[in-house]
């Protein structure tokens, strides 16, 4: 109909200007769109999204960009485009992925991070060899690492190290994935996100660091494992420590200060095969009850019934005079601690509110407490609950309809 034309398109004039200048702009191709404002939008100083493709010769590029928040997807021979006067600074070549908002980068089935190559998109794109290969072995030194441990005696073969390495194992097979099938890629079995790198892996923060395992947290390296505190060092653990060295030996100085080693309740053992040497301007050894020293069968007890010296060969004193006068006896010091009973229990209140801190009614809530002991408890009309006779230390509650 005539009378009714059909408009696809229209040439460029003053009223409807090209995205980018031209003719030095010639290169650029693409869509740029202006936000719709209160006054009708397309105003010279407005907003706007664009996609371009930059066929710039010998310096090609694609780019998606909103001007909200400068968020913006770059690939190739990067070069800024802010507006309609098109080209500007260099800025690198790759990609870039930027904002200055927030950034989310969330995958549901794993994620690998990498920066092994694979050029020109050779190989399928979750191929992770190396990274599985490195893996490998360091499960593989956990594992003899562990056995050398067990053999010396500073381990036991269930519940420690050892099993820390079969779980790496299961680890590592869920992130190499089955045997691949055609058509399939079978990494990421499971959901892990996997960095990996042929260089360096850096992190680095103005402020703290945290890392958090339900689990358990292994590290393993090739060779030395180095930790430098600019103040102090502490770690509390509520089981078991075990330190192992397999060759050339442990030091442990302070150049200031007192070193400390108690047992609050159990004993302390020394074992040396060759010497034990204790050099200081004064030792002092106390004992409660008795001392004995035992050398090569001959002994020396000490208690408070008396002296007893023993030996089936010589015994012989040497001394420029002697002296032996009425009794007398020193007062031994008292065994103390300040450390408070870790079974002390003490009921615990749990309050669980929502983002907008309305109380949560009525939710079965689970507890996890360190000792192993779990509790099942609801919450009352006021998002409350309260465990009764809680041991002391850290606990772990769930809500059990969100799990």
């Amino acid at each position: 109909n005539p009378d009714r034309p059909l408009i696809t398109g229209s040439v460029y004039n003053q009223r409807n200007m090209p995205p980018w200048k031209l003719a030095t702009q010639q290169s650029l191709m693409g869509l740029r769109s202006r936000e719709l404002t209160p006054n009708g939008g397309n105003q010279a100083g407005g907003r706007s999204n664009h996609l371009i493709l930059d066929d710039t010769n010998a310096k090609i590029q694609a780019q998606l960009k909103s001007d909200h928040q400068h968020s913006q997807l770059s690939l190739g021979n990067i070069t800024r485009i802010e507006d309609n006067a098109g080209r500007k600074d260099a800025r690198g070549e790759g990609w870039e992925l930027r904002t200055d908002g927030h950034g989310v980068a969330r995958s549901a089935k794993g994620m690998l991070i990498t920066t092994e190559g694979r050029s020109s998109a050779a190989s399928h794109m979750k191929d992770m060899g190396e990274t599985v290969q490195r893996l490998t072995s360091a499960r593989d030194q956990h594992e003899t690492l562990a056995e050398m441990a067990q053999q010396a005696g500073a381990q036991e073969k269930q519940g420690q190290q050892a099993d820390i390495a079969q779980i790496l194992k299961a680890q590592n097979e869920a992130i190499k994935g089955g045997a691949a099938q055609e058509g399939s890629f079978p990494e990421l079995a499971q959901p892990h996100l996997v960095l990996a790198s042929p260089a360096g892996i850096e992190t680095t923060t103005a402020q703290s660091t945290h890392i958090a395992s339900d689990e358990h947290t292994a590290i393993t390296t090739g060779k030395s494992l180095s930790i430098a505190s600019g103040d102090s060092l502490f770690a509390s653990i509520k089981n078991t420590f075990r330190l192992f060295v397999q060759k050339t030996g442990m030091k442990l100085v302070a150049a200031a200060g007192d070193i400390e080693v108690q047992t609050l309740t159990d004993s302390i053992n020394l074992l040396a095969k060759l010497n034990i040497t204790h050099t200081a301007t004064h030792i002092i050894v106390s004992a409660k009850e008795e001392v004995v020293i035992n050398g090569g069968g001959s002994y020396v007890k000490y208690n408070a019934v008396g002296i007893e010296h023993g030996t089936n060969g010589n015994y012989v004193v040497h001394a420029a005079s002697h002296s032996l006068p009425g009794p007398k006896n020193m007062s031994v010091p008292d065994q103390h601690s300040n450390i408070s009973d870790l079974s002390t229990k003490r009921d615990l209140h749990l309050e669980y509110v929502d983002a907008d801190g309305s109380p949560l009614q009525h939710d079965p809530i689970q507890s996890h407490l360190w000792d192993g002991q779990q509790e099942n408890s609801t919450l009352d009309g006021t998002g409350k609950t309260i465990l009764k006779n809680a041991t002391r230390g850290s606990f772990r509650a769930e809500q059990i309809k969100r799990i």
